[in-house]
């Protein structure tokens, strides 16, 4: 289950710990992107924020590098735009650029081709099959996504569906993901089919919508919404810049870059927006279980790599939004992002450049954040050229080493999250929030911090 707990504001947030209602002063360790969202959101609130940072910039992963020849992403690129995105991103002054309507595609490397549909006949015939079919068992322990993959949907939707899937977004592999704490969604209850756990879910969302005055086409608007993908017209730094100048703007002297913090602030409210292993060191003395607990929290290496290319080196047309790569394709990427396709203003220079991220590494291949620059660069050229069909020397390579990009959202996190909730968060004013706490993406995050 998600650990979740009300803030004693308008809504939930899956944020581990209470604020005391009582006192309006909150302390908050950390100016990553978890960091600022919370500063931006408690300050909207009417808390006296004080915001620490140990490094001399905020933003933690999340910046934009402007280059001769474009913008190159360090982590994120895009985000979905539900309403509470949009308005955020309109608050802040943050333009948002839709993805051009041409390059929704999505495709799968299966036999070294790009393909649309990542299942052959028979195969999603059997993934039907299993989905319809196949009952959940009663299982003592918790369920991986592994396991719960071969039992619903079979063995080929497992390799070239799931699995490029998750590694795509969390860099590791099925088995290291657990579906409580990864895709609390995709639970089925035991005796249950996962085809008859979903039509009990949408038509649930139906009679819902109806009771609330939404009918069918409400409920469709409602969807078309939260599934439209967008970026920052100026890079996904410019998240993070305008919410470091308001704030600054804002708390002024409250917020201090260049802090190390050793020891807990001595605040009525105190919120770390550190990364899981940063706060276990903060939380040796007071809570020492979860501090081994936190630390127990894996991250998963990326290398983040674009590349900026001649048009002219085109052999075949590249449209759509990127390419996700199966394991059993024995690739040295995870994928490729087709940035300029997807999105305007990721290049300057349109009719002759274009850009592309790859990402390397992941649980299954760790070594490239080690690798040096010229070994990813030739990696990097054998995939564009043997992937994508780009010929030559690309005109500029960036490259983004993450030791600890993503945290692993295994089986044994939610149990991390009962702990912080029966330990150190269980006091009011003791407050977890960051990429492991509930939501990995920036959008949830996002969503989170606006409902407080």
């Amino acid at each position: 289950m998600r650990a979740s707990a009300a803030l004693n504001f308008n809504g939930d947030a899956n944020v581990l710990g209470t604020f005391d209602p009582n006192r309006r002063e909150a302390t908050i360790v950390g100016a990553g992107i978890a960091g600022l969202l919370a500063a931006y959101a408690l300050d909207k609130k009417g808390y006296e924020v004080t915001l620490l940072e140990e490094r001399a910039r905020a933003g933690g992963l999340i910046q934009t590098q402007r280059t001769e020849y474009g913008i190159a992403e360090a982590a994120a690129h895009s985000l979905l735009a539900t309403p509470t995105v949009v308005a955020f991103c309109r608050d802040l002054g943050v333009e948002l650029a839709e993805i051009r309507p041409d390059a929704r595609a999505r495709f799968i490397l299966r036999g070294g081709r790009l393909s649309k549909f990542p299942l052959r006949a028979g195969e999603a015939l059997r993934a039907f099959t299993h989905a319809a079919f196949m009952r959940a068992d009663r299982h003592a322990e918790p369920l991986n996504l592994e396991t719960w993959g071969r039992k619903h949907l079979g063995d080929a939707a497992l390799e070239y569906l799931l699995t490029p899937f998750v590694r795509g977004i969390y860099g590791v592999q099925p088995a290291e993901l657990g579906v409580a704490a990864a895709f609390p969604e995709l639970a089925v209850a035991p005796g249950q089919t996962l085809l008859g756990t979903m039509l009990h879910k949408a038509l649930r969302r139906s009679a819902q919508n109806g009771h609330n005055g939404n009918g069918t086409n409400g409920a469709r608007k409602q969807t078309k919404q939260r599934k439209r993908m967008v970026a920052p017209a100026r890079g996904m730094g410019d998240v993070t810049a305008q919410l470091e100048q308001q704030l600054e703007r804002r708390l002024g002297a409250r917020f201090r870059r260049g802090v190390r913090v050793s020891d807990l602030p001595d605040a009525p409210n105190v919120l770390l927006a550190t990364p899981a292993y940063a706060a276990a060191e903060l939380l040796k003395t007071e809570a020492p279980e979860l501090s081994r607990k936190l630390q127990a929290v894996e991250y998963t290496p990326i290398v983040s790599v674009t590349a900026f290319v001649e048009r002219a080196n085109f052999t075949r047309r590249l449209r759509g939004v990127g390419v996700l790569v199966p394991a059993p394709e024995k690739r040295s990427c995870l994928g490729v992002l087709f940035n300029s396709s997807a999105f305007a203003g990721r290049v300057f220079d349109e009719a002759r450049h274009a850009s592309f991220t790859i990402l390397c590494g992941g649980t299954a291949q760790p070594r490239w954040v080690a690798a040096t620059d010229e070994e990813i660069a030739a990696a990097v050229r054998a995939e564009l050229m043997e992937l994508l069909g780009i010929q030559g020397e690309p005109l500029q390579l960036v490259i983004n080493r993450w030791p600890r990009a993503i945290p692993q959202y295994s089986v044994q996190l939610p149990d991390i999250w009962r702990c912080a909730q029966g330990s150190w968060c269980a006091a009011p004013g003791r407050i977890l929030f960051g990429n492991y706490t509930g939501q990995v993406s920036l959008r949830g995050m996002i969503e989170q911090a606006m409902s407080w």
